[in-house]
C-alpha cells in the first residue's frame, strides 16, 4: 500500500498554527460582537437625546407655569364675562394635557423619579382631577364655584412653580449623568476597537504562518510525490495500481517490461483481463483475488500469494503478488508483482537434487540391509550347525577350533545386526516401544549376560543404585538394554584386571528421568577423541582397540537409540584413569513391571512333569504344530477351536495351563479369558498364556487386565514354549497377574511377554523364508503330516491372499484375515509375508488405513514365498 508521510515537524507546526488561527478568529468575532453592542448603546443614547430635543423638555416645564397663569386669567375674565367660559375650558385642557404628558411621557421618566418634584406635581394633579368635574359640568355650576376655584388656584400656582424648578434641576442632573455615560461608552468603544485591531493583526500573522505552512506542505507533497514516482518507476518489481472496480490507474516501467504493454495502453483497462489468463480468471476471482469483487481490503493471509499470469504475447509465468488497498474517498488497490520463474526453476532443481540424494541414501541403506540380511541368513545356519556339532563326540583340538568358529561367527553376527539397525534407523522404520519393565531385572540380566566377557579380561562387574531405589518403568526396554550392553561391553574390552560398575540414579523427585553411568578404570580416552567416538565407523588406534576389534558402529547406534527414546548420551574420560559413559532417558514410573527381553538359552528349561494343556486355537496348522511340540514332550493336549468352546471346556475340567489364541471366531481370546476368570469353573485360577502373531503394547495391557498370565508371540518356538510352561507351572510366573510372585512379594502386577529370540527379516527384499523355523518344522513334524499341512497351507493362502489383494483398505474384515494369514505363515517360515501381514494388521489396529498398493503387493509376495517354499521342500 502506498503511503505519503510528511515530516512530523510540519504536522506539528500545522496543528499549532491552526490552533492559533482558531483562537484569533474567536477573539475577532468576540470583538466584533462587543463593537456592535456598544454601537447599539450609543445609538440609543443619541436617540434619547434626540427625543429630548424634540419634546423640548425645558420649554415644556417653563410653558407649564405660563399656561397655568393663562388658565387663572381666563377664570378671572369669566367672572366678569360669562361668555368667556369656553376659553377657560380650553386653557384648562391645555394645562391638563401638559401635566399628563410630563406624568407619562418617556423623556420625563427621570423627572418623575425626582423626590423634589414629585410632591408639587402630585398636588397639581390632584387639583386638576378635582377641577375636571366642574370644567365638564354646566356653566352655572362652574360659575358658582369659580370664586373658590380662583382662590384655590392661587395656592396651586406656587406648586406649579415649585414643580417646574425642581424638574429643571433634575433634568440638569440627568443630562450630566448621560454625558458621563456616553463618555465611558466611547472609552469602551475605543478599547474594543484597539482589541479588534490587535486581533486583526494576530489573525493576519496567523494567516501568514498558515500560508507559509501550506507552501511548505505543498513543497513536501511535491517532493514526496516525486520521490514516490521515482521509487515506483525504478522499482525492479512491477507495480500496478487500480481503482475499486479494477481499472488500471498506474503502470510502472517494470510492469511495462514484464507484461509488454505500455503505460498508455494499460491505463484505463481492467487489470484482471489484462494480466490473468482467461481460463483461470473465474477461479482466481473466487479464490486469491476474491477481495477485488467484494470491494474490501485483503486480509493478512490474502495479501501475499502466488498466481500464474500472462504477458501480451500470451506467455504464462508464475508470479508472486503483494496486494493491499489504500483507503480514501476513491479507494485504490496496489499490486507488487514479481516474476518468480527463476525461483521456481531453482526450487525444482533443488527438489530434484534432494530426491536424487534421498534415493541414493535409500539405495545405500537398502544395499546395506540386503547384504547384511543375506549374510545373516547363512550365518545363522552356520552357528546352528556348529551347535549341532557339539552333540557329537569331538576331540580337544576340534572343540577349540569350534569355539573359535563360534566366537568369530557371533562377532560377525553382531556386526550384521549393527548394520541392520543402522539401516532401519536411517530408513525411518524404527519406532520406540512403550511397555512396562523392571529396571532391576533388566540390569541383573545385563550382568548375567556380560559376566563371561568380564571374566575373560579379569574384570569385576556389578551395578548399584545411587539415591532412592526404584524398579517399575515404562519405556523401550529392549533398546535400553542394547545400549547398556554396548557400553558395558566396551568398558570390559578396554579394561584389564579392573572394575566396571553400572550406577543408576533418578534425576528428579518424580522419577521421570533416570541416568545410567558405566564407570571403568581402564585405559581411558583422550579429550580430543571424545567428540568423535559417537560417529559411525570410528575406532581409536590403540593396542586394546586392535585386540578388541570392532567396526565403530556400536556407539553410533547407541546414540541413535537414545535419540529415538528422547534421551541423550555422553562420556567423560582421562587417559590412564578410566572412562565414564552416561545415558539419560525419560521413563514413566509404573507399578506394572513387564518382562525384560531375554536371550535364548542353549538348553531351555522344561516342565518337571507331564501337563494337561487346553489349546484354544482356530487355525488348524497352528493347532497341529503346537500339539506336536507338546505331545512330543509327553504332555496331554485338548483342542478347542474357538473361544466359546474353550470357555465351556475350562468350566468342566481343570487343566494345568491354557494356551489361548487371541483372534478367533465366535468368541475372541480376551473375551474368553475374561469369562474364565470371572466364572467359578474348574479353571478360574489356572494360568492362561496368550498366543498372538502381533500384539501392540496397549493390547498386552488389555491381556493382563482380563487375567492372562503371559504372552507368547507367534511363530511359536519349542524352547520358548517349554520354558514358559515351566515358569508358569513352577510359580515363577504367577497364574494370576494381580498376584505377586513368591520370589518378589512386593512386585506390582505383571504380564510376561515372551518373543522369539532371533529377529526375522523386516522386508521381503531381505529374504523370503526363515530357514531356522522351516528347518525346525520339518524336523519336528513327520514328513507325511508336513506335506498334508503344506497342502492345506497353500490352499488357504491362495484363497485368502487373493481376497486381501482385492480388499478395500477400510474393509472391517481386513485385520482378522491378515491376522489369520500371518499366524499360518509362522510355522512354515514364510517370514517376509508374515511381517507384511503383521504391518497391515498393526495399521488397522491403530486406526490407520494401509495403502492399496501394499495390499495388492501381497499377491506377488505370496507367489514368491510359495515358490521359495516349494523349491526348499524339493531340495529337502
Amino acid at each position: 500500500m502506498v503511503n505519503l508521510n510528511l515530516p512530523d515537524e510540519t504536522s506539528t507546526h500545522s496543528r499549532t498554527t491552526l490552533v492559533q488561527t482558531g483562537g484569533a478568529a474567536s477573539a475577532l468575532l468576540l470583538c466584533v460582537g462587543l463593537v456592535v453592542w456598544l454601537g447599539w448603546l450609543v445609538l440609543r443614547e443619541i436617540d434619547d437625546f434626540s427625543v429630548a430635543n424634540s419634546d423640548n423638555l425645558q420649554w415644556s416645564l417653563a410653558q407649564a407655569d405660563v399656561e397655568f397663569l393663562q388658565f387663572r386669567l381666563a377664570m378671572k375674565e369669566a367672572q366678569d364675562n360669562p361668555d368667556a367660559m369656553e376659553d377657560v375650558r380650553r386653557r384648562f385642557d391645555i394645562f391638563y394635557s401638559r401635566m399628563v404628558t410630563m406624568s407619562s411621557g418617556r423623556v420625563f421618566h427621570a423627572l418623575r423619579e425626582s423626590v423634589q418634584s414629585s410632591a408639587p406635581r402630585m398636588r397639581v394633579l390632584d387639583f386638576l382631577e378635582n377641577t375636571v368635574p366642574l370644567i365638564d359640568g354646566p356653566d352655572d355650576v362652574f360659575l358658582a364655584e369659580l370664586p373658590a376655584l380662583l382662590e384655590e388656584s392661587e395656592q396651586v400656582t406656587a406648586d406649579v412653580r415649585a414643580f417646574s424648578l425642581a424638574a429643571l434641576t433634575a433634568f440638569a442632573e440627568v443630562s450630566d449623568s448621560r454625558r458621563e455615560g456616553i463618555t465611558e461608552l466611547m472609552i469602551y468603544i475605543a478599547a474594543v476597537l484597539l482589541a479588534l485591531f490587535i486581533g486583526l493583526t494576530l489573525l493576519a500573522y496567523a494567516m501568514f504562518r498558515l500560508f507559509r505552512l501550506a507552501q511548505k506542505r505543498a513543497d513536501a507533497l511535491q517532493f514526496a510525490s516525486t520521490r514516490m514516482k521515482t521509487i515506483v518507476q525504478t522499482s525492479p518489481n512491477a507495480i500496478v495500481v487500480t481503482d475499486e472496480v479494477g481499472v488500471v490507474r498506474e503502470f510502472n516501467t517494470a510492469a511495462e517490461a514484464l507484461f509488454g504493454y505500455t503505460r498508455a495502453e494499460a491505463v484505463g483497462r481492467l487489470a484482471l483481463e489484462l494480466m490473468v489468463p482467461a481460463d483461470t480468471l473465474a477461479r482466481h476471482q473466487l479464490g486469491a483475488l476474491a477481495f477485488l469483487d467484494e470491494h474490501r481490503r485483503p486480509r493478512l493471509d490474502e495479501q501475499h500469494f502466488e498466481i500464474t499470469l500472462q504477458t501480451r504475447d500470451q506467455h504464462l509465468f508464475p508470479a508472486e503478488i503483494s496486494a493491499d488497498r489504500a483507503e480514501a474517498d476513491n479507494p485504490l488497490y496496489v499490486f507488487y508483482i514479481r516474476d518468480i520463474s527463476n525461483w521456481k526453476e531453482a526450487e525444482e532443481q533443488l527438489t530434484d537434487a534432494r530426491d536424487r540424494a534421498l534415493a541414493g541414501e535409500r539405495t545405500k541403506s537398502e544395499f546395506l540391509a540386503v547384504m547384511s540380511h543375506e549374510m545373516r541368513t547363512p550365518l545363522n545356519g552356520l552357528l546352528g550347525a556348529m551347535q549341532l556339532m557339539r552333540d557329537h563326540s569331538l576331540t580337544t583340538r576340534q572343540s577349540d577350533l569350534l569355539d573359535r568358529m563360534q566366537s568369530s561367527g557371533r562377532l560377525l553376527l553382531e556386526l550384521v545386526n549393527d548394520v541392520l539397525d543402522l539401516a532401519k534407523f536411517e530408513a525411518g522404520k524404527m519406532r520406540a516401544e512403550e511397555a512396562p519393565f523392571s529396571i532391576n531385572r533388566l540390569l541383573n540380566g545385563l550382568m548375567e549376560t556380560a559376566q563371561p566377557l568380564a571374566q575373560t579380561y579379569g574384570n569385576e562387574l556389578n551395578w548399584r543404585w545411587c539415591g532412592p531405589e526404584g524398579d517399575g518403568a515404562i519405556g523401550d526396554a529392549r533398546r535400553l538394554r542394547q545400549v547398556l550392553l554396548n557400553l558395558v561391553g566396551n568398558a570390559l574390552k578396554f579394561t584389564r584386571d579392573g572394575t566396571v560398575e553400572v550406577e543408576v540414579e533418578y534425576l528428579d523427585a518424580a522419577q521421570t528421568e533416570i541416568e545410567f553411568r558405566v564407570i571403568d578404570n581402564g585405559i581411558g580416552i583422550a579429550e580430543k577423541d571424545l567428540a568423535r567416538i559417537f560417529q559411525d565407523f570410528e575406532t581409536l588406534d590403540s593396542s586394546y582397540a586392535r585386540e578388541a576389534g570392532g567396526t565403530g558402529l556400536g556407539l553410533g547406534i547407541a546414540r541413535r537409540f537414545m535419540r529415538l527414546m528422547g534421551g541423550e548420551i555422553g562420556a567423560e574420560s582421562e587417559p590412564g584413569e578410566g572412562s565414564l559413559f552416561w545415558i539419560r532417558v525419560p521413563l514413566t514410573p509404573s507399578e506394572d513391571v513387564g518382562a525384560v527381553p531375554e536371550e535364548p538359552r542353549d538348553c531351555p528349561d522344561k516342565p518337571q512333569r507331564p501337563l494337561d494343556v487346553l489349546l484354544v486355537e482356530d487355525n488348524e496348522i497352528n493347532r497341529f504344530i503346537v500339539r506336536e511340540m507338546l505331545e512330543g514332550e509327553g504332555h496331554k493336549v485338548t483342542i478347542a477351536e474357538n473361544g466359546q468352546a474353550g470357555v465351556d471346556m475350562a468350566e468342566l475340567h481343570r487343566f494345568d495351563v491354557i494356551l489361548m489364541d487371541i483372534s478367533m471366531p465366535v468368541m475372541d481370546g480376551t473375551t474368553a479369558s475374561g469369562h474364565i476368570r470371572r466364572g467359578t469353573g474348574a479353571c478360574a485360577e489356572v494360568p492362561i498364556i496368550a498366543l498372538t502373531a502381533h500384539a501392540l503394547p496397549e493390547e498386552r495391557e488389555r491381556f493382563r487386565k482380563v487375567g492372562m498370565t503371559a504372552c507368547l508371540t507367534k511363530p511359536i518356538e519349542r524352547p520358548l514354549l517349554l520354558r514358559t510352561l515351566a515358569q508358569v507351572t513352577s510359580g515363577e510366573i504367577p497364574a494370576l497377574p494381580d498376584t505377586p510372585a513368591p520370589a518378589a512379594p512386593s512386585a506390582p502386577p505383571v504380564l510376561t511377554v515372551v518373543e522369539p529370540s532371533a529377529e526375522a527379516p523386516a522386508d521381503p527384499a531381505h529374504g523370503l523364508l526363515d530357514e531356522e523355523r522351516l528347518r525346525a518344522f520339518l524336523s519336528e513334524v513327520p514328513r507325511a503330516a508336513a506335506n498334508k499341512l503344506l497342502e492345506r497351507f497353500f490352499a488357504e493362502m491362495d484363497r485368502n491372499i487373493a481376497a486381501l489383494a482385492e480388499t478395500a483398505p477400510d474393509d472391517p474384515d481386513l485385520a482378522p484375515v491378515a491376522h489369520q494369514c500371518a499366524g499360518s505363515c509362522g510355522p512354515f517360515g514364510a517370514e517376509a509375508l508374515r511381517r507384511a501381514l503383521g504391518r497391515i494388521e498393526t495399521q488397522v489396529k491403530r486406526g490407520e488405513q494401509p495403502d492399496k498398493a501394499e495390499l495388492e503387493a501381497l499377491a506377488d509376495l505370496w507367489q514368491q514365498s510359495r515358490s521359495a517354499l516349494e523349491a526348499r521342500l524339493e531340495a529337502a
